[in-house]
């Protein structure tokens, strides 16, 4: 991606606007440290060591997000539905919050949301730089092929039309 587009996407995250900056056929240089699923490690909400290979085979879209970011917010009912949808032909939606613990269960609560949560509190900004997010803004989405490889990047809330093309391509 160019510096241009970039600095683009920085200025309308400043600005309060919702950037959206969709990379396709993503290339190794465009993801430094995290290639696959797998290396994903991370505490469930409640401490709980995770397994990450509980997802391997399955198309997984890793969101970050956090309760106090408004675009966030707005995209949960896209997963939640896109999720139901295509859960059963093996999509999965794991969202990594950068955020208090305490804050994230009572939103789960409130929300409904039923797909698993991770604890990105401590180390889930450097795992979303590793991932290409170096501006750091949220939400931020990385969408993992079954073979756990990272095939899109997405800085900015997914639409759902968007997200279920996307879906529907990979599956």
């Amino acid at each position: 991606m160019s510096l241009k587009l970039w600095l683009m996407a920085g200025l309308a995250l400043l600005l309060g606007l919702s950037a959206s900056i969709y990379i396709n056929s993503v290339s190794n240089s465009e993801v430094s440290a995290v290639a696959s699923l797998d290396e994903i490690k991370l505490p469930g909400l409640d401490g709980s060591k995770q397994d990450i290979n509980q997802w391997q085979g399955k198309l997984v879209l890793v969101n970050f997000w956090a309760t106090w970011c408004p675009p966030c917010r707005e995209e949960i009912p896209v997963f939640l539905s896109l999720r139901e949808k295509y859960a059963a032909q093996g999509f999965e939606v794991l969202g990594i919050s950068i955020d208090d613990a305490s804050k994230v269960l009572h939103y789960q609560e409130t929300m409904q949301i039923n797909y698993p949560l991770l604890d990105g509190e401590q180390h889930g900004m450097a795992l979303m730089q590793s991932l290409g997010n170096n501006i750091g803004g949220l939400p931020y989405s990385v969408l993992f092929d079954r073979s756990g490889k990272v095939v899109e990047l997405k800085s900015g809330p997914y639409q759902e039309q968007e997200l279920k093309n996307l879906i529907e391509k990979y599956l």
